[in-house]
């Protein structure tokens, strides 16, 4: 994540410094642009792009755009940029005066809402929050899947659940059940919508189910050289497919150390935006379990099975979901991860 300050005036560019201050004091990385008169210091970095131009190098999902300026700059500069709720960046806006802060832009998928509190505590400001959960203290499921570092499985059926919230609809719950206080509005009771937290897609608990994915699942291969990424996405695909499993469940590949430098898994791993991890020999072997040995693989890596060993290596408090399957030089084995305790905080309940 990247702070990004745009700011156009002089006072505007004293309060970029602050925020630069405080945000790199927090170790986060920001670059603070503002017009070429006013940079003059090292923290601010002269503006000497069109806005749009460099606004769009620096739109994408994992950076926070902080305009000091009027409401219309802020909107016309990323206004041709704009996708979807899921991928588009927090936004927000400052007036040059310090005195509020509008959360402009994915106020919970980007976590808009939280800086906006941030940088207002910071400035003195007031922070400006729109979103219906937010201002009528409601629990909002997208915010929890963001701080719980869970996938939604579809957005139009999370914006259906916060609307029925708002309308005093009770929404179910299933799946790996959160510890503490039930929020408002959610229960455990038959309901005809809801939400289930699993990583799997086997089978859906309310008439209109909403999954939120938690990164639970570990794929261990193996594949002989220069295997290519279509044919290892096909393969994975195939069994995420038939085991029910969401492809967002992955948290990570796991593979020997002869493999490193394997591009295709490398690809693959890019593909699920997860790290890919390989071990030495003597580290798998170490793995307890039982496992579907080979005696070729054996006389070429020296254990007698890569996927299953590897992917226990890295869930070693995990299990195996599925044993070693082969196809055209490839292995797959996938563990599961243990699930992360997850708990409810419904500002202002006491959690037990």
């Amino acid at each position: 994540m990247e702070i990004i300050l745009f700011s156009f005036t002089r006072q505007a560019s004293k309060l970029s410094l602050i925020l630069y201050e405080y945000f790199s004091a927090k170790n986060t990385p920001c670059t603070s642009f503002t017009m070429e008169k006013y940079a003059t210091v090292k923290e601010l970095t002269p503006l000497t792009k069109p806005l749009k131009e460099q606004v769009s190098q620096c739109f994408q999902r994992n950076h926070v755009l902080i305009f000091i300026s009027a409401c219309g700059i802020a909107v016309r500069s990323i206004a041709p940029f704009l996708q979807e709720k899921t991928s588009d960046p927090c936004v927000l806006v400052i007036d040059e005066k310090g005195q509020f802060v509008i959360s402009l832009l994915s106020g919970h998928m980007g976590g808009g809402n939280d800086f906006a509190k941030q940088a207002a505590s910071v400035l003195h400001a007031t922070a400006v929050i729109s979103t219906a959960t937010d201002i009528n203290h409601c629990f909002s499921v997208d915010t929890f899947a963001k701080e719980n570092n869970l996938a939604l499985s579809d957005m139009t059926l999370a914006k259906k659940i916060s609307a029925d919230l708002l309308e005093h609809i009770p929404i179910g719950i299933s799946g790996n059940i959160p510890k503490g206080s039930l929020p408002g509005g959610i229960t455990l009771d038959n309901a005809e919508t809801g939400f289930c937290i699993s990583p799997f897609f086997h089978s859906k608990p309310f008439y209109h189910t909403l999954f939120l994915i938690p990164k639970q699942v570990v794929l261990g291969m193996g594949c002989k050289k220069n295997t290519t990424f279509s044919q290892l996405r096909e393969f994975v695909d195939k069994h995420l497919e038939e085991n029910y499993i969401f492809p967002e469940s992955i948290a990570a590949i796991a593979s020997i150390d002869l493999k490193k430098e394997e591009q295709g898994l490398w690809q693959l791993s890019s593909y699920y935006q997860v790290p890919f991890h390989t071990y030495d020999k003597d580290t798998l072997l170490e793995v307890a379990g039982n496992f579907t040995g080979s005696d070729f693989v054996q006389s070429i890596t020296g254990v007698d099975n890569v996927c299953e060993r590897s992917a226990l290596a890295y869930a070693p408090q995990g299990k195996l979901l599925l044993s070693k399957v082969c196809c055209q030089g490839m292995t797959l084995a996938i563990a599961l991860l243990p699930p992360k305790t997850l708990y409810f905080d419904d500002k202002g309940q006491d959690i037990p």
